[in-house]
């Protein structure tokens, strides 16, 4: 058993190197098939799958399809392996147009085997089961909300429906909760390793037109991949997250403030404050204060400072053991 995982991470190692010297192993776009993942990103997702393709206990998962460019190529590659896609289509579709994009696409390629969870990925990580068909996850491809409870909710949710080889791709890994997720996903779960990271200096948006370029023939915003290694054939490595954890202490202070949803304005505001730019303070302020109005019933119930959502809970339950146990 030893020696034939060696040899499956022996492979995924390969797969990552020639995806990061040569790219895309099948190029798409030319038939319509775009997205905003990087390209490297892709190719080894396309790799992977051919690892897996004739394996009739795997399939692939994704959190996060957008407009279909992974989960299609993946599926291209393994024909026969069942490819689910999970996504609501609540962000980055101000059209609302993604769903019908994705759904046109799938049956311009004639894909049989990609199947949309069109569903809150909680939800469907909650209720793998009833999907799965008794596969088990071989390439995850985790790239849905980026905040460091998403993030960390993907890799334990999904964890006993993986494959006892499983590779987990992690995109947008230039965010620090990112990073922090993986970090300590992989410190709780010695069995996994990283085999892989990579960045860019920032996000592709601030990088100028040559090095966006790269990136976006790259790994975009950033990878971390993760392979299961049962036993310890790879040394520990862990992604690099900042010394400074106050942020996360934060976390704890805006949600139990009277207007914890109102932290993105209340940010912006702050911002445009401190810059003293004059008409971005408007704008903010004439934003927040639109926000409040919509919630306001909902803020004035609330103490100023504590509010710890507990009103109604049980004074005291206690499980007990299932009928019959012994």
């Amino acid at each position: 058993m030893t020696a034939a995982n060696r040899e499956f991470i022996r492979s995924v190692l390969s797969a990552v190197i020639e995806t990061d010297r040569t790219g895309l192993l099948i190029d798409n776009r030319a038939r319509g098939l775009t997205g905003i993942s990087g390209l490297k990103t892709v190719g080894l997702l396309q790799r992977l799958q051919r690892l897996f393709a004739a394996d009739a206990d795997a399939c692939y998962l994704e959190i996060g399809v957008f407009q279909g460019l992974t989960l299609i190529s993946a599926a291209l590659e393994a024909p026969t392996m069942p490819c689910f896609g999970v996504d609501n289509f609540r962000i980055l579709d101000p059209e609302g147009k993604n769903l019908s994009i994705v759904r046109e696409r799938i049956a311009a390629f004639a894909v049989t085997n990609a199947r949309l969870l069109n569903m809150d990925f909680e939800v469907a990580l909650e209720n793998l089961e009833d999907h799965l068909g008794g596969r088990r996850i071989a390439v995850y491809f985790v790239d849905g909300p980026h905040d460091y409870r998403s993030q960390i909710v993907c890799l334990l949710l999904a964890k006993k429906f993986l494959h006892k080889k499983a590779v987990i791709i992690i995109d947008d890994a230039n965010y620090a909760d990112v990073r922090m997720a993986t970090r300590d996903f992989l410190l709780g779960h010695s069995e996994f390793r990283m085999v892989f990271e990579a960045y860019t200096p920032d996000h592709p948006m601030h990088l100028d037109a040559v090095t966006k370029a790269q990136a976006e023939s790259g790994w975009l915003n950033g990878v971390n991949v993760l392979v299961r290694d049962a036993n310890g054939l790879l040394p520990p490595m862990l992604p690099e997250v900042p010394a400074d954890r106050s942020l996360y202490f934060n976390e704890w202070l805006t949600h139990r403030a009277r207007l914890a949803e109102l932290a993105p304005e209340a940010l912006a505001l702050a911002d445009a404050v401190t810059r003293k730019d004059e008409v971005s303070e408007r704008t903010a302020r004439a934003r927040l204060e639109a926000a409040y109005a919509i919630a306001r019933s909902l803020f004035e119930e609330r103490h100023s400072d504590r509010n710890v959502v507990s009103r109604g809970l049980t004074e005291g339950r206690i499980n007990r053991l299932k009928s019959g146990s012994k």
